[in-house]
């Protein structure tokens, strides 16, 4: 029995390294790699385990869903609007792998979100270690501390004189935020943090969703220093969604977050 249950760890654990690497081969869009690894290991599993292969599926539509939204940003990219309104349609994108992923875990009859509830604010949470760290407070707290650390340090960065209160770039600012703070959330809190944490349990879940977040921004252009931060950031985020039992903590501080973004320059409106 014990032999069989460090077996089932270590094929929950390769499953969690398998979404790492297909996230790290679509990023440099090496999808026949991609699709190589997830094939070998359905075929693997069916060999030598009996565990539920609804995450490995999962994957697959990850990687369906990535590819569609790859060509439908270039289609975008051609047409003839605004740059900025060409970023928030972009954003809108993520629907298209958010909709693979639902179907997949429809067909297995699995939940899709399990942080689709009303957050429990006075719920706990350590730093920097969530589950323990040098102090605990409520996630309301937390919350309200992480947006005014993101503020003081983001501050340095604003350039105050030019800042604008016209119309479209204040249009451009939240509906960008809101686009990309909602969806990125329901993706990687939402859908996929569930299926993690169905697989492998919470502490496991929230250490390689944070890894796979961060490196998801390596075709935006990021370096793997600021990719290792956004990392970081995703562990928080999947943090407070975890002690929280919602992903509406994590979409307040992450559309406050691209607003400091924008403002700060670190996501460019071309006015």
């Amino acid at each position: 029995m014990p032999l069989q249950r460090k077996q089932n760890q270590l094929m929950q654990y390769l499953q969690l390294f398998l979404f790492i690497l297909i996230v790290l081969t679509v990023q440099y869009q090496l999808f026949m790699v991609a699709f190589a690894m997830v094939i070998g290991f359905i075929i693997y599993m069916a060999i030598v385990s009996n565990q539920k292969r609804v995450f490995v599926w999962v994957n697959i539509a990850y990687l369906i869903g990535y590819l569609f939204f790859l060509y439908g940003d270039r289609i975008i990219d051609d047409l003839s609007y605004p740059v900025n309104t060409l970023m928030i349609l972009s954003r809108c994108l993520l629907l298209i792998p958010i909709f693979f992923m639902v179907y997949v875990i429809r067909k297995f009859s699995e939940n899709i979100n399990d942080y689709w509830n009303r957050p429990n604010w006075q719920a706990q949470i350590g730093f920097p270690f969530v589950w323990g760290g040098f102090h605990f407070v409520s996630v309301k707290v937390f919350l309200l501390v992480a947006i005014f650390v993101n503020l003081v340090s983001f501050i340095p960065f604003i350039s105050f004189a030019k800042l604008s209160l016209a119309p479209p770039f204040l249009f451009f600012v939240f509906l960008f935020s809101i686009v990309n703070g909602f969806l990125e959330e329901l993706l990687w809190r939402g859908i996929l943090l569930t299926r993690m944490v169905d697989l492998a349990g919470e502490k496991p879940a929230l250490f390689f969703s944070s890894i796979a977040f961060g490196l998801s921004h390596l075709a935006f252009g990021y370096s793997w220093a600021v990719c290792l931060g956004f990392a970081v950031g995703g562990f928080f985020y999947a943090g407070i969604t975890i002690r929280s039992g919602s992903i509406l903590p994590a979409i307040i501080w992450h559309i406050v977050f691209n607003i400091f973004m924008i403002l700060s320059g670190l996501i460019p409106y071309v006015g």
